[in-house]
């Protein structure tokens, strides 16, 4: 379960800090059928199978919330500063 749980982590954190838009209902819902398969040709019982989507999609959303506190204070570091010049002249 631990390796579900940073593997979920990373994934979470690399589109939080890629994507704008909500894409966790389908990653989780992507995520969720592969764990599925994946627990199914394993043989294990459903109660693991519940245990680890449910491990799945809480620490992507974890992962996704932290890719994007962490993008958006990346973004806010480089905006206050300007553009170098490339002739060595200054716009003031």
């Amino acid at each position: 379960m631990s390796t579900i749980a940073i593997f979920s982590l990373l994934i979470g954190s690399l589109l939080g800090g890629r994507f704008r838009v909500f894409i966790l209902p389908p990653a989780i819902v992507l995520g969720a059928a592969l764990i599925g398969g994946m627990s199914a040709w394993q043989g294990q019982g459903p109660a693991h199978t519940v245990g680890m989507i449910l491990l799945f999609a809480t620490v992507l959303q974890l992962g996704y919330f932290c890719g994007a506190i962490l993008s958006r204070a990346r973004v806010v570091g480089y905006r206050g500063k300007a553009a170098p010049s490339f002739d060595g002249s200054s716009l003031s």
